[in-house]
């Protein structure tokens, strides 16, 4: 830098005076610049670059306070020196010193005279390209090697090698960095191994980040106090339920004891009945099913089971379509209020449905099981399908966990029942199996826990071809009881009022009768502990059916409308041999009314609609629904 001072003093005394060209106030005022420039005559031969001498000192009265000021604050800060490399420009785009002592002008034009007009430039303004690429001491291009290559200081301040350890040098143990004032010594001094160094301002990108990392974490905190409300809230709506359910056990059982005590729970003959009726339970006196309407669903014969769902008034028939955009099999909709009427169809399966039940909660929500070896939940609203859970075997048959509205059942062709949690997608969550059994599982019904019955337990029944074992459900799993029950079970049924079940029989060697055995669950406990026990059955009644039945129907247990609660229930089977509907009483076993039916009738299910009962029966091409009378 001394060098740089003597070279341009030398041209300062050899240049003519006319030549020369001093611009700035007198050195003599305080806080003010002197700058020297040199300017060479236009000439395209001989081009120089223009040096820039910026002498800034803080102008002080007399000697005796400089050094005064020294002595307190230390060696007085290095000449500032600041040159420019000339870059090659046109003539009349040299670059030139400005009036106020300040950079050079990035474009300039030469006057008639020879030298030039500088042009006026702001002093803030900084060349987007060399921002990141020029030494702040000297403005000059740093590189990666030599001996201006790129090196830092410990603030982290970027300069060229050569001119930081001058100015280092000359600022002796009170240096400091040109650009933060940080103090600085020459073992601060550390290479940049780049090849080229561009500074991006990443201000604004860097607050929004953080920004986004708070609302991300504010989310999560809402989200984990979201789902422990939701488990909070499921508790006390199971809660409700359970209460809700031991009322209505309450109530029946105080029912029961006043008509007992009055002596109104006696069978009375019926008055006036007809010739297809026989002594009638007085809950049904003067009552009987009616035809009222009959829907065609499908010409060619595909429909096989149903379901229906009270809330929405909505019955569900599986149905194969045999339309160009209705390939596979589907469910169509029957609205049942107003007139049963078909109201659409959704495709569901490639091949046919074996079962299906509605959620018991969420009421547009529809469990569908089918020999394709899916299972999938279905919304009835918006006719898509949510879920698919790809099995192992064809599936036969489903039912829903009331004790858990998150899960569900299914039963296999191979004899497997597997259990599935609608919050963990894939695999089942538990497999059970009867040792040296592959038969279908032809029924699944889940009882649910009630403590103030004869039979408080929960947990499913699972009725295979030849065996019937009800799943008692524990807190740390399910316990298998076998029920002394003889196949071979076609259909199994479930009246959650009186908790009783029905298990239905086609003929066998051992059994020449078709058979309906309507029986009561019970527990006996073991021991002192009162939460384990032994789950077993006695049958009430076993109603014998004819000695002919092909198809896999089902049949159904129903209570009479208008009687008490837990004291006249019915068994609705078809009989092909009559080729009729039949109506049992449980009590007494007797045939209470006989509904001719020319069609195989493959599914019975009773429906309340706005309070008026209903027994669809399901043929393989329509359904008939016969009303209480």
């Amino acid at each position: 830098m001394a060098s740089d001072i003597d070279e341009s003093a030398v041209r300062l005394d050899t240049a003519d005076p006319e030549e020369v060209q001093v611009a700035g106030p007198s050195l003599e005022q305080r806080n003010q610049r002197a700058s020297v420039i040199v300017v060479q005559p236009s000439s395209t031969e001989n081009r120089i670059g223009t040096v820039e001498l910026e002498i800034t000192n803080e102008a002080q009265t007399d000697q005796d306070s400089r050094d005064s000021l020294a002595e307190s604050n230390g060696p007085l800060s290095p000449i500032l020196i600041r040159g420019r490399r000339r870059r090659p420009r046109d003539e009349d785009n040299d670059d030139e010193e400005t009036e106020d002592g300040g950079p050079p002008s990035r474009k300039s034009k030469s006057d008639s005279a020879g030298g030039f007009l500088p042009e006026k430039e702001d002093k803030t303004a900084v060349d987007d390209e060399e921002d990141g690429q020029v030494c702040p001491v000297c403005f000059d291009v740093w590189s990666n090697s030599g001996s201006h290559r790129v090196v830092s200081l410990k603030c982290g301040h970027l300069f060229g090698q050569a001119c930081i350890e001058r100015w280092v040098h000359s600022g002796g143990k009170g240096a400091r960095c040109p650009q933060c004032n940080e103090s600085a010594q020459k073992k601060d001094i550390r290479p940049i191994y780049v090849r080229n160094l561009k500074a991006i301002d990443t201000t604004e990108r860097d607050r929004a980040l953080s920004a986004l990392e708070q609302e991300k974490e504010n989310r999560r905190r809402l989200e984990l106090e979201y789902h422990k409300l939701q488990i909070q809230t499921t508790a006390k709506e199971q809660d409700i339920l359970r209460l809700q359910q031991e009322l209505q056990q309450c109530r029946a059982a105080l029912s029961g004891a006043c008509l007992a005590a009055s002596g109104q729970g006696a069978e009375l003959p019926l008055a006036g009945a007809g010739p297809l009726f026989g002594s009638q339970p007085p809950g049904i006196l003067g009552r009987r099913l009616v035809l009222d309407s009959t829907l065609e669903l499908c010409k060619e014969g595909q429909c096989r089971v149903m379901s229906y769902s009270e809330h929405l008034t909505l019955l569900v028939v599986s149905y194969a379509g045999t339309n160009s955009h209705l390939t596979g099999t589907g469910i169509k909709k029957v609205n049942a209020l107003g007139g049963f009427r078909t109201v659409g169809y959704i495709a569901v399966h490639r091949k046919p449905i074996r079962d299906m039940a509605f959620h018991l909660e969420q009421n547009d929500l529809l469990l569908t099981v089918s020999l394709d070896k899916t299972a999938k939940l279905v919304n009835v609203h918006s006719d898509i399908s949510v879920t698919s859970y790809q099995c192992d075997a064809p599936l036969w048959s489903c039912a829903w966990n009331a004790d858990n509205k998150y899960q569900f059942f299914v039963g296999t062709g191979t004899g497997k029942v597997l259990l599935y949690d609608m919050r963990k997608s894939g695999d089942a969550v538990e497999c059970w199996s009867e040792p040296n059994s592959m038969s279908p599982v032809t029924g699944l019904a889940y009882l649910p826990f009630s403590p103030v019955t004869t039979f408080p337990r929960g947990g499913l029944f699972v009725q295979r071809l030849q065996s019937c074992v009800f799943h008692e459900s524990r807190t740390d799993g399910f316990v298998p009881h076998t029920l002394p029950l003889d196949g071979s079970f076609t259909s199994l049924c479930i009246e959650p009022e009186t908790r009783h079940f029905l298990a239905s029989s086609r003929p066998s060697t051992a059994h020449p009768q078709a058979r309906h055995t309507v029986c009561a669950p019970s527990w006996t406990p073991l021991g002192s502990d009162s939460s384990t026990g032994l789950c077993s059955s006695h049958a009430i009644t076993t109603i014998q059916a004819g000695s002919q039945q092909k198809l896999l129907s089902r049949s159904c247990l129903l209570t009479a409308p208008g009687s008490t609660e837990g004291k006249q229930l019915m068994v609705a089977a078809h009989q092909e041999a009559a080729q009729c509907i039949s109506l049992w009483d449980v009590n007494s076993s007797a045939v209470l009314q006989k509904l001719p039916c020319s069609d195989p009738v493959l599914d019975l299910l009773p429906i309340r609609v706005n309070g008026v009962h209903f027994v669809a029966a399901l043929s393989e091409k329509n359904a008939r629904f016969y009303k209480w009378t």
